[in-house]
């Protein structure tokens, strides 16, 4: 055997090496081929996510896919939540079908932060700019990475304490008793010229306090989101499409987020837009720079219900209602 016969024997050897091992590290680690093939034919992390978390749990409804979509990139804009994490949040509300009372579901709750925690922590942070400057294999990365992260926060979720505990209850008791959730005062706000449906609103669920009662990223916003992804995604299902969008964000080309480069483009960009409106009318987007409270302290709680910021949240669910319905 001379030496190229060799050489091209142990490439093949080697491949199939490769290969073998390959098949096998996904046969143990089913969840992350799913996300594999997902993301490879859908090209954006949040619908990816939240597909591979339907197929995962045998859900034929392609409907979260197409919500989920403006969550990629950031919800409505870089500089907040990356899409991995709010991705499995949003499914949470599809998983569990008690969120028609949220005084019942503090469990959610729990679980959303336990995975916010443990998607940080991993991480290092959880928002889609800085994961994304690391390029595609950053972002990639968090994608394969996520399942273990949100299926250990379901077995564990965090324990919350004496003060915790008596401060959410007391807002949801009061939410449900006033009919107040940010984000769907959204969805069912006479304003938004959007059909709303049950999907919608259970998607929609934990955003409620700034993502599960955290005061982060405003839930009326995120509804926003939601609405627009409702109206302007279409599921994307094409592996040559995305290879080509990608090779296009490697290679910095602007037309990357062409609407037409990809069936989720659409929704993320009117997002970005949705994101700058708020941040313009509103200073920030998240909760907490907006009001200054701290929902897991109970004094916080009892200031945000009596000092009636919560018909400001109406006028700010109601302002993006609007908002939307003039984008669409």
């Amino acid at each position: 055997m001379n030496r190229r016969e060799f050489t091209g024997k142990s490439v093949f050897a080697l491949a199939g090496v490769c290969a073998a091992g390959i098949a096998g590290y996904f046969a143990l680690n089913p969840e992350k081929f799913r996300t594999f093939s997902n993301v490879h034919r859908m090209g954006h992390c949040a619908p990816s996510i939240v597909q591979t978390l339907l197929d995962t749990y045998d859900i034929e409804d392609q409907l979260p896919v197409v919500l989920s979509g403006g969550m990629a990139g950031g919800i409505a804009g870089p500089d907040t939540e990356c899409g991995v994490l709010t991705a499995p949040l949003m499914f949470l509300g599809i998983m569990d079908k008690r969120v028609e009372n949220a005084s019942d579901n503090l469990d959610l709750i729990a679980i959303a932060q336990s995975y916010i925690t443990a998607f940080s922590k991993c991480n290092h942070t959880d928002k889609c700019n800085v994961i994304r400057n690391g390029g595609i294999h950053a972002c990639r990365k968090v994608m394969y990475s996520f399942y273990d992260l949100f299926s250990s926060s379901i077995s564990s979720p965090v324990i919350f304490s004496d003060e915790t505990q008596k401060s959410y209850s007391y807002l949801s008791e009061i939410f449900d008793e006033r009919k107040f959730h940010c984000a769907h005062n959204v969805l069912n706000n006479p304003g938004l010229k959007i059909p709303f449906n049950r999907t919608m609103l259970d998607t929609s669920w934990i955003f409620n306090g700034g993502i599960a009662m955290l005061n982060r990223t405003c839930g009326a916003l995120a509804a926003g989101v939601i609405a627009i992804s409702s109206a302007t995604s279409k599921v994307e299902d094409s592996y040559s499409r995305v290879a080509k969008m990608n090779r296009m964000l490697r290679q910095k080309n602007n037309r990357a987020m062409d609407n037409e480069i990809n069936n989720f483009n659409r929704a993320i960009n009117l997002s970005d837009e949705l994101g700058d409106w708020f941040r313009s009318e509103f200073g920030s987007t998240s909760c907490h720079d907006i009001w200054g409270y701290d929902f897991s302290k109970f004094s916080h709680a009892e200031t945000y219900i009596s000092s009636g910021c919560m018909m400001q949240c109406r006028y700010i669910a109601g302002r993006v209602a609007q908002k939307v319905s003039e984008m669409i």
